[in-house]
Parts: C-alpha cells; sequence; structure tokens
C-alpha cells in the first residue's frame, strides 16, 4: 500500500514508519559502526606485506607482498610456478587476503572470493584480479634451475 502512494506522490499514515528512505537518530550509533568497520577494512593499503619476498612463500600457499606502493597477491603453486596479480579487489578495492583453508584469496570488505589463480570464485566481484605475470618473481633455487635448462 505504502510504496504505490511514495511513488505517486499522496500522503499515507504509514510512511512515517515503513519508508523506505526513513531516518533516525536511533540509528545513527549502528550506522557509524558500520561504516567504521568497514573502513577500517582499508588500512591494508598502509601496511607491510605478509612476507617480505616471493622466496617467502612455500609452495601450494599465497601471499600478500608489497611492491613499492602496490600490493601484490602471489600464488605459488604445488610445483613452484608463481602467479602474481593484484591484490587490489575488483569490486570496492579491498586489499585481498590468503585464505589457506580453502586456498583462495578473500576480500574483507564486502566478501568476494577468488581462486588462487585470481579468478572470481563468489561476488559481489564479477571482475578477476589483475593478472601481473606468471613467474615474474622466481626464487633463488627456482631461477638456479632455468639457467641450467
Amino acid at each position: 500500500m505504502l510504496i504505490p502512494d511514495l511513488i505517486q506522490g499522496r500522503y499515507n499514515e504509514w510512511e512515517t514508519l515503513y519508508n523506505p528512505s526513513r531516518k533516525s537518530l536511533r540509528m545513527l550509533p549502528g550506522t557509524l559502526k558500520h561504516d567504521v568497520e568497514i573502513n577500517l577494512q582499508y588500512k591494508d593499503y598502509v601496511t607491510a606485506g605478509d612476507v617480505a619476498s616471493v622466496d617467502d612463500i612455500p609452495p601450494g600457499s599465497g601471499a600478500v607482498i608489497r611492491a613499492g606502493l602496490n600490493k601484490h597477491a602471489v600464488y605459488r603453486d604445488e610445483h613452484g610456478k608463481v602467479y602474481e596479480m593484484s591484490a587490489v579487489c575488483t569490486h570496492l578495492g579491498g586489499i585481498v587476503h590468503w585464505n589457506a583453508a580453502e586456498k583462495s584469496w578473500d576480500c574483507p570488505v564486502h566478501g568476494s572470493r577468488f581462486s588462487c589463480k585470481g579468478e572470481v570464485i563468489n561476488g559481489p566481484a564479477v571482475r578477476n584480479l589483475k593478472l601481473i605475470s606468471h613467474d615474474a618473481h622466481l626464487g633463488a633455487a627456482e631461477a638456479g634451475q632455468k639457467l641450467k635448462s
């Protein structure tokens, strides 16, 4: 009953109680708390990475590393191949975190999940993490092996 009246600009006695755009001072503390919690997720932009170097990531694992002003999500597969992508979630720009139990990159802002290689598993994100390189950063052992081959 209320929505047609709101659309047509007619008075409805229930508007103050049920109007979807109503605002209440009682809602302010909860709204502010939620806003602070969401915005704290962006602190990861100024923190160090999980590890200092790609060499510190064991096979079958991932970590976020700092690359200058950027953060990179780096996964090393069981065979030592390195997948490096932007750690910035393609939905709202949060920094993804490695989920060791699921072997996925998870965004703390709105819950988007990406595979270990950066493909979207669950939204709200609809675009994969931006691929930076495969094997761009080889560890010392891997670089030596490549030179021998």
